[in-house]
């Protein structure tokens, strides 16, 4: 008769499985704290016109929510629907920090025809006490040259852009002919001109050096031309002489016709 074989139970390791669940729990208490912990500081950086409370209100996170309960993206969409805002990024940390990165569109000019604010992304929005101190498009501009006109305008220094009144879209037709469709004329706080057209605009950042060659005289400046080795100058009053001012900074006295 073949002897039976005894088969042995492992005997359960309590220790090594309360052990197991201890690890398991502390695990599971770590996300639940870390996903239900509320938002402790709120930092925004990159604003200057647009308030820390307009922010919080639109992300709807006034009441301090769970940082990572709340979705990265739906506090980019929420923010993003605010009009000067261009560009906005999160980010969260593990201490309930929460930082908002906002990039600001800059309000380039009031647009009398719309009676609305241009903004730096061609967006146009509600003229308020925020924008005070912007130049005034004075007359109608065709939708496509008006959009490169803000992209160049955008490229210029905002203390230039607030030394304009008025801006006049004003190209230069000679006999029925259009020489130049992208011109326009600025009329300056301080009371000079300034022709110019978009390929050019980028020459406006000079436009203090440029005045400071010419010395206590007001008059007309033109940017528009294609050759970017001078500047014309003419003085107002002054019906047949121009003055050369050299991009550089030199000025060249000789007169010059019209």
């Amino acid at each position: 008769m073949a002897e039976l074989k005894r088969v042995k139970r492992k005997k359960l390791n309590w220790k090594a499985l309360i052990l197991l669940l201890l690890i398991l729990y502390l695990i599971v208490m770590l996300f639940y704290t870390i996903f239900t912990m509320k938002i402790k500081n709120i930092y925004i950086t990159g604003t200057s016109l647009l308030t820390d409370n307009e922010i919080i209100e639109a992300a709807g996170i006034k009441d301090y929510p769970a940082i990572f309960g709340t979705s990265t993206n739906k506090l980019k969409q929420r923010i993003s629907k605010l009009e000067l805002v261009e560009q906005v990024e999160i980010r969260k940390t593990l201490t309930g920090k929460l930082t908002i990165e906002i990039t600001e569109a800059t309000p380039l000019f009031y647009n009398r025809n719309t009676n609305k604010v241009v903004l730096s992304n061609t967006k146009e929005v509600e003229s308020n006490a925020k924008y005070l101190g912007l130049p005034t498009l004075i007359n109608y501009v065709p939708t496509d040259i008006l959009n490169d006109f803000i992209e160049s305008l955008k490229e210029i220094d905002l203390d230039i852009i607030k030394m304009i009144n008025e801006i006049e879209y004003d190209p230069d037709i000679s006999n029925d002919i259009v020489i130049d469709e992208y011109r326009f004329l600025l009329r300056m706080n301080d009371t000079n001109h300034v022709y110019v057209n978009i390929i050019n605009m980028e020459r406006l950042n000079d436009y203090e050096e440029i005045f400071a060659t010419v010395g206590d005289v007001h008059g007309t400046v033109y940017l528009d031309s294609y050759n970017a080795n001078n500047i014309i100058f003419e003085a107002f009053g002054s019906d047949d002489e121009e003055k050369t001012v050299d991009d550089s900074g030199g000025e060249d006295t000789n007169a010059t016709e019209n």
